[in-house]
């Protein structure tokens, strides 16, 4: 069998595209979705819409700036296009009669959209919430009058002593950075372990099979040689993100993170080998591949967080690999062992039996290795 690996992994080596592919592209996307992403050590653009304009409202947006972050006013027609062109982090709609309801004892509900993730929510939302519960805290004592009256004995309190303070934080120790960066990976792996697998394929291209056809080799043989070549490409891509996370960037990084990101390539070999036997053209597989991973990242949540997807969307996002293997990342980060995220777990599994399990149909089906290449 040795030979075999050692064969594949001469094909892959002499050829530049698919080593970058296999071996370069994942530490390369994975690095540049820490470096785009992050937002813990920046301050945070912010626009604000302010329907209300009244002294409570106004006191909203001086109180998203004491932390340094930049607060503008926006009009409603540039809310979406300043989101998507990146020229705000996050727009904060403040509702007409905000102030009115508020002094009525009432909650009225202050909007908040960003695509940048979970943790810009969790940041400003922790901003809005201290700020609402001091106020509402003075509502009940003083019984103000007017929202102007109200914020005046914030200010007195503030000048007496009190401190009131907003810090951004992160959801239970989750680096968004990190997350998007890990779904990034999972994207990339699942091209990667694609391709490694499509050897099989491309070997009948490339007339290299000559000799492992004069030899006796079996089609399960020649098909673990082919797993196990995936394989160590897969781990030499986690060794070298252990190398760029622990002596480059510096990322918290857990054994727990580095053993799914491997897991997580394995389900994906299977599913390369069960494709390769069915698919007979290299035209056909180099144009199915691209499709198939794009869509089950998009859907899977690998691009955007799935909180900005619809209702039914998050279901079906539950069929591809990519929802569970990014539901235990974020899970991991929050302290959980690997082996305590019993549904992620369960789930990553089934799809490694089922992909397995085609894998072996496929393979029964074929009557020689001569056949399926």
């Amino acid at each position: 069998m040795w030979p075999l690996i050692k064969n594949n992994i001469q094909i892959i080596l002499s050829r530049k595209s698919i080593l970058f592919l296999l071996l370069f592209l994942p530490v390369i996307l994975f690095s540049l979705g820490l470096l785009n992403n992050s937002t813990s050590d920046i301050r945070l653009r912010i626009a604000v819409h302010d329907e209300d304009k009244t002294s409570l409202s106004q006191s909203l947006s001086e109180t998203l700036a004491r932390d340094g972050s930049q607060v503008k006013d926006i009009a409603p027609e540039d809310i979406e296009n300043s989101l998507l062109d990146g020229k705000e982090d996050a727009v904060v709609l403040i509702p007409a009669g905000f102030e009115a309801a508020f002094l009525r004892g009432e909650q009225p509900e202050v909007t908040l959209r960003t695509l940048k993730g979970q943790e810009v929510v969790a940041s400003l939302k922790a901003s809005l919430d201290m700020h609402l519960s001091a106020l509402n805290r003075l509502r009940e004592i003083r019984r103000p009058e007017s929202g102007a009256a109200l914020v005046g004995a914030m200010a007195e309190a503030e000048a007496g002593g009190l401190r009131f303070e907003s810090r951004r934080i992160t959801e239970g120790n989750v680096s968004q950075s990190l997350n998007f960066a890990s779904g990034m990976l999972f994207y990339v792996l699942t091209m990667s372990m694609l391709q490694a697998t499509a050897l099989i394929l491309q070997e009948k291209h490339w007339n290299t099979l000559n000799r492992v056809r004069q030899a006796p080799v079996g089609k399960f043989t020649y098909l673990t040689a082919n797993f196990l070549t995936a394989a160590i490409f897969l781990l030499a891509n986690i060794f070298f993100l252990f190398l760029l996370t622990t002596f480059v960037m510096k990322v918290k990084t857990t054994p727990a993170m580095y053993a799914l990101w491997f897991f997580y390539g394995i389900i994906w070999i299977f599913f390369g080998i069960f494709l390769a036997l069915v698919v007979n053209s290299r035209a056909v597989h180099a144009s199915i591949v691209p499709i198939f991973t794009t869509v089950f990242a998009m859907l899977g949540g690998s691009f955007w967080p799935l909180w900005l997807m619809p209702e039914f969307m998050r279901k079906l996002a539950m069929i591809t690999p990519h929802y569970w293997a990014n539901d235990a990342m974020t899970l991991i980060q929050k302290g959980q062992s690997l082996f305590a995220q019993k549904t992620d777990l369960l789930a990553l599994a089934g799809f490694l039996l089922l992909f397995f399990a085609l894998g072996v149909f496929a393979l029964r089906r074929s009557q020689s290795v001569e056949n399926f290449l």
